[in-house]
């Protein structure tokens, strides 16, 4: 877990449920990723990349990337980390097998949110002055590091993107105009402007990449689900009080939503899409991490929710959480946590790393 108030990033034992060690840092991390067993901690105030054994917990080396950081992701094969820095705006690529820099590609303008799929990079970009009512999306090919195309967009503000499982759309969220746009990758033309009757800002896909889930900017209870490979919004439910993080447990279906307005988390069935269960963890629940399966086929256990004040973990039990006592057709309360631990206060980001890797 990067804590931005105690400038380090915090290990913790989801075998023992508690808090393990502590990883001091020179800045304070904005985000951690996962790669080949490794960990990569975001620090945007010194413009610089962490190398981390999570094994042994240390440092193993530092990345300065020469720009401020804006945003940072990585590719869906994990071979590549993109980072997208301002002055001077561009992406810089790192091949995570060695940790090296190998490209940098220039940008015509400040980057403010970046996706990757495993051949292709996009990136939002600040809106000019004489576009001062459209935000652009870059792209940019892997392979070779070269900028593909940009592509005026034409909806004001957009908070989020993503790209489609395939890797052959781009989806964009524009909360002004309540829409979600879909643009093809290889021309950056725009496929379908989709109206939603909220502020888009959070997306979260199932497992076959088939079905994508919406949050909105503002605290709005009802869910978007998006289906990408048709360009078409499928269904709008309400689904909690306020809703913000989502995670998806692959293997049950279950879809994972937090609600910091109520302190609560929602569990929908994606299939049935009824939901099933709500779980009470109190204070300012956000994001939302459910552990693999001790195998491909097993059924998960438990879900990781993090308080985004305190950093307290919320632990979920998921099979006790499901289990109903009394009629299945009556509601019950929701249900209690299964335990919770201290990780690191100020959360800004939060990953899994198997005992595999």
């Amino acid at each position: 877990m990067a804590s931005a108030a105690e400038q380090a990033v915090v290990v913790s034992d989801l075998a023992n449920f508690r808090r393990s060690a502590s990883i001091p840092l020179e800045a304070a991390p904005d985000q951690v990723l996962n790669a080949h067993g490794k960990l990569y901690a975001v620090c945007a105030a010194d413009q610089t990349i962490v190398l981390i054994d999570p094994a042994h917990r240390t440092i193993t080396g530092k990345i300065s990337v020469g720009g401020k950081i804006t945003s940072t992701t990585l590719t869906d094969d994990g071979n590549w980390l993109a980072v997208a820095v301002s002055q001077p705006a561009a992406v810089i690529f790192i091949d995570t097998r060695s940790d090296k820099i190998l490209r940098r590609t220039a940008l015509p303008g400040v980057p403010t949110s970046i996706s990757a799929s495993s051949e292709q990079v996009a990136v939002l970009l600040e809106p000019t002055a004489q576009s001062a009512n459209s935000s652009r999306l870059g792209r940019i090919n892997i392979a070779d590091g070269k900028l593909i195309g940009v592509s005026l967009v034409g909806a004001g503000a957009l908070s989020a993107l993503d790209y489609r499982k395939d890797g052959e759309t781009i989806f964009v969220a524009a909360p002004d105009a309540r829409q979600i746009i879909s643009i093809e990758a290889a021309s950056g033309a725009v496929l379908a402007r989709l109206p939603v009757p909220i502020r888009p800002a959070r997306f979260c896909a199932d497992a076959t990449g088939g079905q994508v889930f919406v949050t909105g900017a503002d605290s709005e209870a009802q869910l978007v689900i998006f289906k990408p490979y048709q360009n078409e919004v499928d269904q709008t439910l309400y689904a909690g009080h306020a809703l913000f993080g989502m995670a998806v447990a692959p293997v049950r279906r279950y879809l994972f939503l937090s609600n910091p307005d109520a302190g609560d988390v929602t569990i929908l069935d994606i299939e049935t899409r009824r939901i099933l269960a709500s779980v009470r963890t109190g204070g300012n629940p956000r994001e939302i991490l459910v552990a693999p399966s001790a195998n491909s086929t097993a059924p998960e256990e438990y879900a990781f929710v993090v308080d985004g004040e305190t950093g307290d973990v919320s632990v979920i039990h998921i099979p006790v959480v499901l289990h109903k006592s009394g009629d299945a057709f009556i509601a019950e309360p929701p249900k209690p946590i299964f335990a919770v631990f201290h990780g690191g206060a100020r959360p800004q980001s939060a990953v899994i790393v198997p005992y595999s890797s």
